[in-house]
C-alpha cells in the first residue's frame, strides 16, 4: 500500500466513514500530492455514501465517473459533465493551495500531500451534523467547528489560513452552509436511489481462535462479512465485559462491500473456558456469545467457533458529504473567487 492510499485509508479508519440503518452519511474525500506517480495521480476525489463508493475523479482522466450501479441507473450524463467541471476547478485549487503550503513549511522538494474531507450525517430524529477538516503530510491543519463556527487551527502554518478565513468573515457561514443544506441535499437524494443496497443487512461470520505462547493463551474473535459496518466484538470472562484488556483492529472494508473486524485478549490457559466473545450487529436479532472450541487441544491454533447462548439485543449506529475548495473559502460549487490558503 503507498503512502497516498495509507493516508486516505487513514482518514477513513479514523471514524468519518460508517454505515447503519442511521445515521446516513456522505463524505468526499480530497488528495492532493506533490509527486505522482504510476497509479498515484497528483490530486483525486472519491465520494461516499455509507461506506459505499460511489464516485471518483482523478487528474489522469479527467472525469468524475459513478462507482455505484444505482448512480449509474438515476443520473444522467449531464449531471456528470457539471460534477467534471466542479471537480476540475477543485483541482485547480488544490494545486494552488499545496503549493502554498509547501512554502510555508519551507519544503523544496520531496513527496507531500494534502488531505481534505467534508461531509454530513443524517440522523434517524431528522437532525443533521456536518463535518470539515484537513490534513497535510498525515497530520491535522485545520477544522471547522459547526457548534461555535469557529476553526481549529493545529500549527503556526494553519493559523495563518484561520487568520485569512476569519478576517474574510463570510468563509465559516458559507461551509456551514454547504453542510447544512446542500450536502444534506445530496444525501438524501442519494439515498434514495441506493436504498436498497444501503439498507441492506448482512450477518457476520465468527470465528474464534486460540494459541498459548510465553505462559499466555491468546484468544482471537474475528468477525468477517457483515453489513452495515457498526458492531460491537467483545471478550467477556464470567459473564463480565473485559474491554481494558482486550486488543481490537477495524472495521475494515472488504473488496465486496462487507467489513471485518477481531478482538483478541490474553488469558491464562487455565482459566480458558471462563471467556467467551460476545457479537451484536444490527443483522442479528439478539447478541451471540461464542467460545473457543478444542478440536485439535489446547494452543493448536484455529479452534471451532460455536454459539453458546443468544442473548442482549442487537444494536445499529453510525452512516455522510462534501465538494468545496478547501483554502480558497469559497462557496462550495461555485468557481474560485478568492484567495489560497
Amino acid at each position: 500500500m503507498g503512502p497516498v492510499r495509507a493516508l486516505r485509508l487513514g482518514l477513513l479508519l479514523l471514524g468519518v466513514l460508517s454505515g447503519a440503518l442511521w445515521p446516513h452519511s456522505l463524505r468526499y474525500f480530497y488528495t492532493a500530492v506533490s509527486e505522482p506517480s504510476p497509479g498515484v495521480p497528483w490530486f483525486l476525489i472519491e465520494g461516499y455514501v455509507d461506506g459505499n463508493l460511489i464516485l471518483r475523479y482523478d487528474s489522469e482522466t479527467g472525469r468524475m465517473v459513478p462507482r455505484a450501479d444505482w448512480m449509474v441507473a438515476n443520473l444522467d450524463q449531464q449531471y456528470w459533465d457539471t460534477q467534471t467541471q466542479i471537480a476540475q476547478r477543485n483541482q485547480q485549487v488544490d494545486h494552488v493551495n499545496l503549493e502554498i503550503l509547501r512554502g510555508r513549511y519551507n519544503q523544496s522538494g520531496g513527496l507531500h500531500v494534502r488531505q481534505r474531507m467534508s461531509g454530513c450525517d443524517l440522523l434517524e430524529d431528522g437532525s443533521t451534523r456536518g463535518y470539515y477538516q484537513s490534513a497535510y503530510d498525515g497530520r491535522d491543519f485545520i477544522a471547522l467547528d459547526m457548534d461555535t463556527m469557529t476553526f481549529t487551527a493545529v500549527d503556526a502554518a494553519a493559523q495563518i489560513t484561520k487568520r485569512k478565513w476569519e478576517e474574510d468573515g463570510t468563509v465559516a457561514e458559507e461551509k456551514k452552509n454547504y453542510l447544512k443544506n446542500t450536502c444534506i441535499e445530496s444525501l438524501r437524494k442519494y439515498m434514495s436511489y441506493g436504498r436498497a443496497v444501503l439498507e441492506r443487512k448482512e450477518r457476520p461470520t465468527v470465528r474464534v481462535s486460540g494459541k498459548e505462547g510465553d505462559g499466555f493463551l491468546t484468544l482471537h474473535c474475528r468477525a468477517y462479512g457483515f453489513y452495515p459496518r457498526p458492531i460491537s466484538v467483545s471478550w467477556l470472562k464470567d459473564g463480565e465485559v473485559r474491554d481494558q484488556e482486550t486488543e481490537r483492529g477495524g472495521p475494515v472494508p472488504n473488496s465486496d462491500g462487507t467489513y471485518y473486524t477481531w478482538a483478541s485478549i490474553k488469558a491464562n490457559p487455565g482459566e480458558k473456558d471462563k471467556y467467551r466473545c460476545r457479537v451484536e450487529h444490527a443483522s442479528l436479532p439478539e447478541a451471540e456469545v461464542y467460545a473457543w472450541g478444542e478440536p485439535g487441544g489446547l494452543g493448536h491454533g484455529e479452534g471451532r467457533a460455536g454459539v453458546v447462548k443468544p442473548r442482549g439485543r442487537a444494536w445499529g449506529a453510525g452512516r455522510g458529504c462534501g465538494h468545496e475548495p478547501l483554502c480558497s473559502g469559497e462557496p462550495p460549487r461555485l468557481s474560485v473567487k478568492r484567495g489560497g490558503c
